[in-house]
């Protein structure tokens, strides 16, 4: 598939998206100044968004021509990624044939063939690295899973230092800024967060809210509110802490009922770390890392949490997650909840809008709220879930390797990126022009913390929700009592790396 023939696809369906969503919102109650733009106005945003793209099309690759006399690069990575790393052929879907059109111009370009092992869950990827790589055979070109399990591997040096790979450049947009400001240590980085690993982007936490129930409980412009700084998490249990109705009189507070806010016990609420600027470790003008998750607000973090979650009668909070999920793509409790309009507002991912929220007639999305006024910006965490790129030690060739990683991660960002941000988030299930801004600011803002993408469950970066879900609010007891523990295995991590930064 040609560039111009995927960027005309994309074009196409930006101006059918803009012109169906204006054509839903005039039917609604909401005033049509306010609506997702039609006719001259679609036009307009159509043609910028070419623009954006043509200007993401002319960002060089910097990579030499070359043929690799059909080679097959192999991947591995987990089943539930598969579409994004290959497609057999075009189905009609943008985001699908995107990736099929990216994989056939390097694949041209540089005359390869592709092999993509899907190892299962993530254990079943980390066990396969593992037995590959220790055994020294040159089983795969790159991993590409959950981040925070890949750590696992890399710790324990089956990776390569990948600014040793010639052609991998980070200062590229295609990587991110976070790769050297958050994940680079000493020269060393071990894995790499590229847009070829996509669920980077849908994987990113935000806050969803239903306009209907927000106008009609009189709460204001939610989005005036997060722009004007006051956003924050005491405003969010102001507005719904009260607000319950046991809708089947069952007398019992279960998902059947209506709530002011719904969250699962798990990764939304570990993602307020981050939201609230305490993140896991952070790093000097020096270089060095250093773990700083012990502040003393943190035990206030704990404490309102705790408050927030098990006293407040408006906010759905299962312990045991398991009793409300559905079959539904393996997700229940809150997104369930918002789904049949059960709840005004609810923790979440990016991706929610494509996979489940497709037929919830009027949402919003913002981010998780700040700590208070007085925090410089809003912060949003990308779940471990999402996929890093790592290369094997046993990589028979680290220049090809680098070549052919950088320009799947080059095509990614030029035709992939925008099928998949601008087209299904932004234009196919974005319910108004608002929420396209706030993707925005929450794709600028986003964070990877080196303590939580190295964590391997063996630092502190669970902590929040493991304590939440327990209903403990002595945050010092338990600092005390796991401070060593996490120390030194972070001290391991930090002395892996300084073996590669000495070698």
């Amino acid at each position: 598939m040609s560039l111009k023939r995927i960027l005309s696809l994309l074009l196409a369906a930006l101006t059918a998206g803009a012109v169906f969503a204006a054509c839903g919102e005039q039917a609604s109650d909401q005033p049509a100044s306010t609506t997702a733009p039609a006719g001259e106005a679609a036009e307009t945003e159509a043609a910028e968004t070419l623009s954006d793209l043509e200007m993401r099309a002319m960002v060089s690759d910097d990579l030499p021509e070359a043929d690799y006399g059909g080679y097959t690069w192999r991947i591995v990575t987990q089943d539930q990624y598969k579409n994004h790393y290959f497609m057999e052929e075009e189905s009609g879907d943008v985001i699908d044939d995107a990736v099929y059109g990216r994989n056939l111009r390097v694949a041209e370009r540089y005359n390869i063939n592709y092999a993509v092992a899907f190892e299962g869950t993530y254990d079943n990827c980390s066990s396969f690295v593992k037995k590959s790589v220790t055994a020294g055979d040159d089983a795969f070109d790159i991993i590409s899973m959950h981040v925070v399990s890949l750590s696992g591997c890399a710790v324990n040096g089956y990776f390569m230092n990948l600014y040793d790979i010639p052609y991998i450049n980070f200062e590229k947009p295609w990587w991110g800024q976070s790769n050297i400001d958050d994940l680079t240590y000493h020269g060393v980085a071990l894995m790499g967060v590229g847009n070829y690993g996509l669920n980077s982007i849908g994987q990113t936490y935000c806050m969803f809210f239903d306009k209907q129930k927000v106008a009609s409980y009189d709460f204001g412009d939610m989005y005036a509110i997060v722009n004007d700084g006051k956003w924050t998490i005491d405003n969010l249990t102001g507005m719904t802490s009260e607000i319950y109705e046991d809708l089947n009189a069952n007398g019992k507070r279960d998902i059947e009922d209506f709530y002011g806010f719904a969250t699962n016990p798990y990764s939304h609420i570990n993602a307020y770390l981050w939201a609230f600027d305490n993140p896991v470790c952070a790093i000097d003008k020096e270089g060095n890392i250093s773990v700083v998750i012990h502040t003393p607000k943190m035990s206030e973090i704990l404490e309102k949490l705790v408050k927030i979650t098990h006293e407040y009668v408006g906010t759905y909070y299962d312990p045991s997650y398991t009793s409300s999920i559905s079959t539904l793509g393996g997700h229940g409790g809150p997104v369930d909840l918002f789904r049949r309009g059960g709840t005004i507002f609810a923790n979440g991912l990016f991706e929610y809008a494509i996979n489940y929220y497709r037929e919830v007639d009027d949402f919003g999305i913002i981010p998780y709220p700040k700590w208070d006024e007085a925090q410089e910006k809003y912060q949003m965490m990308v779940d471990g879930g999402h996929a890093a790129e790592a290369v094997p030690m046993t990589c028979q060739d680290p220049e090809r390797t680098g070549v052919i990683l950088e320009a799947l991660n080059a095509e990614t960002y030029k035709t992939v990126v925008p099928a998949y941000y601008e087209i299904a988030l932004k234009v196919k299930y974005a319910r108004d022009n608002e929420s396209i801004e706030m993707l925005d600011m929450i794709m600028a803002n986003r964070v990877f913390d080196f303590g939580y993408v190295y964590d391997n469950w063996n630092g502190a970066s669970f902590w929040l929700q493991d304590l939440v879900k327990s209903g403990k609010t002595d945050f010092e007891s338990y600092y005390a009592k796991n401070e060593k523990k996490i120390m030194k295995y972070y001290q391991k991590v930090f002395d892996k790396f300084d073996e590669y930064a000495n070698a």
